[in-house]
């Protein structure tokens, strides 16, 4: 009996199995999931997915965080997808698959909330609680952080991600290149590219 059950385990989780095939505990889940989209206004939806976070919004924000090195609160970032989801929920009709749709909406709110950012230090906007929070851990202005984060958010995806392995997560430098499809010495330098913007933004505030 385990035996079988392994092996109905294995085909659930088979890409090759049909969307109409999919396991009924798979089906029951996209189903839950797609009712919390249905049926209800923008407020009533975005009130759903904040309590309790029902289609693991957070994770989702996360990991799209991660793999697109961005430097963003991720609670703001968390309540900006979830604001995404909730306006383009009554436009959901199951086309694409609920993930990928999700993925696309966690993408468009990381996009926005960078963009805005921008602007709002541009602006000389006051830096988000979160942030300035850490810039008092790291002995910075909070302005002069929130310059630095805007600064590497607007570097190339490569230079990004080549800094957040290298200087964030202190990786080594043949293991990051391999990650990233590079080479050591283009990732070195991308990484470079990304600290010198940092650097240059948190200098602003002296050399104004």
């Amino acid at each position: 009996m385990a035996s079988t059950s392994k092996t109905a385990e294995s085909e659930c989780d088979s890409p090759t199995v049909e969307a109409s095939q999919a396991c009924p505990e798979k089906r029951a889940s996209r189903a839950s999931a797609r009712a919390l989209l249905a049926g209800a206004t923008p407020r009533e939806v975005l009130a759903r997915l904040i309590a309790g976070d029902p289609l693991e919004l957070r994770a989702r924000v996360a990991s799209g965080l991660a793999s697109e090195a961005l430097f963003l609160d991720p609670d703001r970032a968390f309540l900006r997808t979830a604001a995404h989801v909730a306006r383009f929920a009554p436009r959901y009709r199951g086309q694409p698959e609920l993930d990928a749709w999700l993925d696309a909406r966690v993408q468009a709110a990381l996009r926005e909330l960078a963009e805005e950012e921008r602007e709002q230090s541009a602006h000389g906007r006051a830096a988000p609680t979160a942030l300035a929070e850490l810039a008092g851990k790291l002995k910075l202005e909070p302005a002069a952080l929130a310059r630095a984060c805007v600064a590497l958010n607007g570097c190339e995806r490569l230079e990004r991600r080549a800094f957040r392995a290298l200087v964030i997560e202190a990786r080594e430098i043949d293991v990051a290149a391999r990650e990233l499809g590079s080479t050591p010495s283009e990732t070195g330098r991308a990484a470079r590219r990304a600290l010198e913007a940092a650097l240059a933004a948190l200098g602003q505030g002296s050399a104004e």
